[in-house]
C-alpha cells in the first residue's frame, strides 16, 4: 500500500511537467523495479513525463533537463532497511554519494544537476528489495508495489 506522502510525489503538479524518471537493471532481480515500472506506463496523465535511465542515469541528463519539470521524481530499488517492497521518500541526504549501487553514475549528482538546471524538486522514491544479485526474477512483494505505483500514474488511483 502506497501511503499518502508517495502518492502525492507521484501526483502531477498543476503548474507544470513532472518528470518521472525510473532508473535500474532487469538483470539484478530486483534493482529491475523501476525498468519494469517504465516498461508498463502505457498512457501516462497530462504533465507527466517519463524517462527509463535504466542503469546509466548520467544518459537522461540532457533530456531530463529538457523537459523543464517543475518536479522530478526518481524511482529506484533502494535498501532503507523497511519491509520487502515498501515504497518510501529518500532524503537526499541518505542516497550514497558514491557508485556502489549498481548505477554507474550517482544518483544525487543526477538530481543535482537537474535542481540547478531546471529549479525542480527532485525526489527519490525508493523501494526496499529483497536482492539485488544477477537474476531476472522479481520478488512477489517488490512486483506488487510497483504495479500500485503504475496504477497511480496511469490512474491517478
Amino acid at each position: 500500500m502506497l501511503t499518502a506522502e508517495v502518492k502525492q510525489a507521484l501526483t502531477p503538479t498543476t503548474d507544470g511537467t513532472t518528470l518521472i524518471i525510473t532508473v535500474g537493471n532487469l538483470l539484478r532481480s530486483d534493482d529491475g523495479v523501476g525498468p519494469y515500472i517504465a516498461s508498463r506506463l502505457m498512457e501516462l496523465k497530462a504533465g507527466l513525463v517519463l524517462l527509463d535511465a535504466g542503469d546509466k542515469p548520467e544518459n537522461i541528463i540532457d533530456e531530463a533537463v529538457k523537459q523543464s519539470p517543475k518536479k522530478a521524481v526518481i524511482i529506484d530499488a533502494a535498501v532503507f532497511g523497511g519491509q520487502i517492497g515498501e515504497a518510501r521518500l529518500i532524503d537526499q541526504e541518505h542516497i550514497p554519494q558514491t557508485t556502489l549501487s549498481t548505477h554507474t553514475f550517482p544518483l544525487p549528482v543526477i538530481a543535482k544537476l537537474l535542481a540547478e538546471d531546471t529549479k525542480a524538486s527532485v525526489l527519490f522514491l525508493g523501494i526496499q528489495p529483497a536482492k539485488v544479485e544477477l537474476g531476472e526474477q522479481m520478488n512477489e512483494k517488490v512486483k506488487a508495489t510497483a504495479d500500485e505505483i503504475i496504477k497511480m500514474i496511469s490512474e491517478g488511483k
